[in-house]
């Protein structure tokens, strides 16, 4: 039977360093904080390139993204937010190599504001969120992007989810 890992037991450590572990949570964060900030031309460096990125979002189009269309996405959903908080909560980071599996819970909200109408709505949602990031010589870069809203934002984790 094939076994990607054998003869390489470094791929067999899933507990990321605290070094790894850090510089990881740290792009996560510096990815949100750029959208809150409107530091939107920042949001594509946090991509690996057109090739080696994928996304699939809650959000329209559902369609499978590549690094350019995302940024595209990206940056629209960030802009047209005002007031924008989350929190990212439970992250859980794997590490099989030089790519890393990072796992949470996304909590965000603010007002999503329409400029053609002058109008806003409220946006309160929490989504279950996978980023799986890739060691480079510039650092970590998000190699694929999963969003997936839970139906409602007040869920929490289930017990057995904490062990």
């Amino acid at each position: 039977m094939f076994n990607p890992c054998e003869g390489r037991p470094e791929l067999l450590e899933f507990r990321p360093s605290d070094k790894d572990k850090k510089g990881i949570e740290t792009v996560i964060r510096a990815f949100f904080e750029a959208g809150k900030n409107k530091d939107l031309t920042a949001l594509a460096g946090f991509h690996a390139s057109r090739d080696q990125f994928t996304k699939f979002d809650e959000n329209p189009p559902y369609s499978r993204q590549n690094s350019e269309e995302a940024f595209v996405y990206e940056q629209a959903a960030f802009a047209n937010i005002s007031d924008y908080n989350y929190s990212v909560d439970d992250l859980r980071v794997d590490l099989l190599g030089d790519v890393a599996v990072a796992s949470f819970y996304l909590s965000y909200s603010g007002m999503f504001v329409n400029d053609y109408s002058f109008e806003g709505s409220p946006v309160h949602a929490r989504s279950r969120v996978t980023m799986v990031l890739a060691r480079t010589p510039e650092g970590w870069k998000m190699v694929h992007e999963h969003f997936s809203r839970l139906a409602d934002p007040s869920v929490q984790r289930r017990p057995e989810d904490s062990t």
